[in-house]
Protein backbone atom coordinates (compact mmCIF):
# COMPACT_ATOMS: atom_id res chain seq x y z
CA UNK A 1 0.00 0.00 0.00
CA UNK A 2 2.93 2.34 0.38
CA UNK A 3 4.56 1.71 -2.34
CA UNK A 4 1.07 2.60 -4.46
CA UNK A 5 1.15 6.02 -2.29
CA UNK A 6 4.88 6.71 -2.81
CA UNK A 7 4.12 5.57 -6.74
CA UNK A 8 1.24 7.70 -6.82
CA UNK A 9 3.02 11.05 -5.00
CA UNK A 10 6.09 10.84 -7.48
CA UNK A 11 4.00 10.17 -10.30
CA UNK A 12 1.79 13.52 -9.68
CA UNK A 13 5.11 15.19 -8.87
CA UNK A 14 6.76 14.93 -12.18
CA UNK A 15 3.60 15.40 -13.67
CA UNK A 16 2.98 19.03 -12.43
CA UNK A 17 6.97 20.26 -12.32
CA UNK A 18 7.36 18.62 -15.96
CA UNK A 19 5.10 20.12 -17.71
CA UNK A 20 5.45 23.43 -15.89
CA UNK A 21 9.44 23.55 -16.88
CA UNK A 22 8.63 22.02 -20.48
CA UNK A 23 5.69 25.00 -20.73
CA UNK A 24 7.12 28.24 -22.01
CA UNK A 25 6.29 31.32 -19.02
CA UNK A 26 4.38 34.12 -20.08
CA UNK A 27 7.14 36.51 -19.55
CA UNK A 28 9.62 35.09 -22.42
CA UNK A 29 10.03 37.27 -24.86
CA UNK A 30 10.14 35.96 -28.53
CA UNK A 31 13.53 35.94 -30.48
CA UNK A 32 14.43 38.81 -33.06
CA UNK A 33 17.05 38.57 -35.24
CA UNK A 34 19.46 41.85 -35.18
CA UNK A 35 19.69 43.57 -38.48
CA UNK A 36 22.59 42.82 -41.16
CA UNK A 37 22.45 46.38 -42.59
CA UNK A 38 21.52 49.59 -41.01
CA UNK A 39 20.53 52.71 -42.90
CA UNK A 40 19.52 56.09 -41.38
CA UNK A 41 18.39 59.40 -44.15
CA UNK A 42 15.86 61.80 -45.02
CA UNK A 43 13.13 62.55 -47.22
CA UNK A 44 12.37 65.60 -49.08
CA UNK A 45 9.24 65.88 -50.67
CA UNK A 46 7.85 69.47 -52.05
CA UNK A 47 3.92 68.92 -53.58
CA UNK A 48 3.64 71.00 -56.77
CA UNK A 49 1.38 73.75 -56.01
CA UNK A 50 0.21 75.82 -59.07
CA UNK A 51 3.23 78.13 -58.03
CA UNK A 52 6.46 76.33 -57.42
CA UNK A 53 7.29 74.13 -60.53
CA UNK A 54 11.36 75.15 -60.14
CA UNK A 55 11.67 73.51 -57.02
CA UNK A 56 8.53 70.76 -56.97
CA UNK A 57 9.27 67.13 -56.43
CA UNK A 58 6.36 65.94 -56.64
CA UNK A 59 2.81 66.13 -58.53
CA UNK A 60 -1.12 65.33 -57.99
CA UNK A 61 -1.61 62.94 -60.65
CA UNK A 62 -5.12 61.76 -59.40
CA UNK A 63 -7.51 63.48 -58.22
CA UNK A 64 -11.15 62.95 -56.84
CA UNK A 65 -14.03 64.16 -58.71
CA UNK A 66 -14.18 67.23 -56.36
CA UNK A 67 -10.66 67.65 -56.38
CA UNK A 68 -7.84 69.56 -58.87
CA UNK A 69 -4.12 68.47 -59.33
CA UNK A 70 -2.70 71.66 -57.95
CA UNK A 71 -4.01 71.55 -54.60
CA UNK A 72 -4.70 68.15 -52.24
CA UNK A 73 -8.00 67.53 -51.38
CA UNK A 74 -10.13 68.39 -48.71
CA UNK A 75 -10.96 65.50 -46.34
CA UNK A 76 -7.77 63.82 -45.48
CA UNK A 77 -6.58 64.05 -48.86
CA UNK A 78 -8.63 61.47 -49.72
CA UNK A 79 -8.47 60.23 -53.65
CA UNK A 80 -5.30 62.41 -54.26
CA UNK A 81 -2.42 60.27 -55.88
CA UNK A 82 0.98 61.71 -55.99
CA UNK A 83 3.73 60.70 -57.62
CA UNK A 84 7.53 61.75 -56.31
CA UNK A 85 11.09 61.81 -57.11
CA UNK A 86 12.63 62.83 -53.68
CA UNK A 87 16.16 63.81 -52.93
CA UNK A 88 17.15 61.93 -50.10
CA UNK A 89 19.89 63.35 -47.60
CA UNK A 90 22.23 61.73 -44.67
CA UNK A 91 21.15 64.53 -42.58
CA UNK A 92 17.97 66.71 -42.21
CA UNK A 93 19.27 69.74 -44.11
CA UNK A 94 17.39 70.07 -47.88
CA UNK A 95 20.32 71.76 -48.97
CA UNK A 96 22.78 69.18 -48.46
CA UNK A 97 24.33 67.06 -51.07
CA UNK A 98 21.68 64.09 -51.73
CA UNK A 99 22.34 60.28 -51.32
CA UNK A 100 20.30 59.38 -53.32
CA UNK A 101 16.55 59.68 -54.67
CA UNK A 102 13.51 58.21 -52.95
CA UNK A 103 11.00 57.46 -56.46
CA UNK A 104 7.72 56.12 -56.44
CA UNK A 105 3.84 56.96 -55.64
CA UNK A 106 1.53 57.64 -51.93
CA UNK A 107 -2.68 57.67 -52.73
CA UNK A 108 -4.06 59.19 -49.84
CA UNK A 109 -6.31 56.28 -49.00
CA UNK A 110 -8.71 57.22 -46.48
CA UNK A 111 -11.26 59.53 -45.50
CA UNK A 112 -12.24 59.78 -41.98
CA UNK A 113 -8.07 59.25 -41.05
CA UNK A 114 -4.69 60.82 -42.59
CA UNK A 115 -3.45 57.67 -43.89
CA UNK A 116 -1.33 56.98 -47.47
CA UNK A 117 -0.19 53.90 -48.86
CA UNK A 118 3.46 53.87 -50.48
CA UNK A 119 5.26 52.37 -53.02
CA UNK A 120 8.68 53.70 -53.23
CA UNK A 121 12.24 52.88 -54.31
CA UNK A 122 15.31 54.47 -52.46
CA UNK A 123 17.91 54.61 -55.24
CA UNK A 124 21.31 55.13 -53.98
CA UNK A 125 24.51 56.36 -56.49
CA UNK A 126 26.92 57.53 -54.12
CA UNK A 127 30.47 56.13 -52.69
CA UNK A 128 28.78 54.48 -50.34
CA UNK A 129 26.19 52.93 -51.93
CA UNK A 130 24.71 51.50 -55.08
CA UNK A 131 21.30 50.10 -55.87
CA UNK A 132 18.02 50.74 -54.53
CA UNK A 133 15.71 49.65 -52.02
CA UNK A 134 12.00 48.63 -52.52
CA UNK A 135 9.04 49.30 -50.16
CA UNK A 136 5.11 49.13 -49.94
CA UNK A 137 3.05 49.69 -47.42
CA UNK A 138 0.33 51.76 -45.10
CA UNK A 139 1.49 55.08 -43.77
CA UNK A 140 -0.89 55.94 -40.60
CA UNK A 141 0.69 59.50 -41.22
CA UNK A 142 -0.83 60.44 -37.82
CA UNK A 143 1.21 58.02 -36.10
CA UNK A 144 4.67 58.84 -34.62
CA UNK A 145 6.22 55.90 -36.09
CA UNK A 146 4.90 53.97 -38.57
CA UNK A 147 6.78 50.53 -40.66
CA UNK A 148 6.68 49.82 -44.04
CA UNK A 149 7.86 46.06 -45.75
CA UNK A 150 11.05 45.86 -47.54
CA UNK A 151 10.08 43.59 -50.92
CA UNK A 152 13.53 43.39 -52.13
CA UNK A 153 16.34 45.17 -53.78
CA UNK A 154 19.16 45.83 -56.45
CA UNK A 155 22.79 46.29 -56.46
CA UNK A 156 24.16 46.60 -53.18
CA UNK A 157 20.96 45.10 -51.41
CA UNK A 158 20.41 42.73 -53.95
CA UNK A 159 16.94 40.74 -52.77
CA UNK A 160 16.59 42.09 -49.66
CA UNK A 161 14.25 42.08 -46.82
CA UNK A 162 13.29 44.45 -43.53
CA UNK A 163 10.99 47.07 -42.37
CA UNK A 164 11.64 51.13 -43.25
CA UNK A 165 10.34 52.92 -40.09
CA UNK A 166 9.04 56.29 -41.24
CA UNK A 167 9.03 58.92 -38.85
CA UNK A 168 7.95 62.82 -39.30
CA UNK A 169 10.21 65.33 -39.49
CA UNK A 170 8.93 68.44 -40.34
CA UNK A 171 5.75 69.25 -42.26
CA UNK A 172 5.29 72.61 -43.68
CA UNK A 173 1.58 73.12 -44.67
CA UNK A 174 0.44 71.40 -47.90
CA UNK A 175 3.31 71.66 -49.84
CA UNK A 176 6.47 70.08 -47.56
CA UNK A 177 6.96 67.30 -46.04
CA UNK A 178 10.56 65.48 -44.43
CA UNK A 179 10.71 62.04 -43.14
CA UNK A 180 13.15 60.54 -41.30
CA UNK A 181 13.64 56.53 -42.53
CA UNK A 182 15.48 54.15 -40.30
CA UNK A 183 15.75 50.82 -42.72
CA UNK A 184 17.11 47.91 -41.12
CA UNK A 185 17.46 44.96 -43.56
CA UNK A 186 17.05 41.20 -41.90
CA UNK A 187 18.27 39.57 -44.84
CA UNK A 188 21.36 40.81 -47.01
CA UNK A 189 22.75 39.19 -49.57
Amino acid sequence: MESKSLASTLFLFFLLFGTSAASPTLKSKPHHPLPCKRLVFYLHDIVYNGKNSKNATSAIVGAPAWGNKTILAKDNHFGDVVVFDDPITSDNNLHSTPVGRAQGFYLYDRKVAFTAFFGISFVFNSTQHKGSINCVGADPTAAKTRDISVVGGTGDFFMARGIATLMGDDVEGDVYFRLKVDVKLYECW
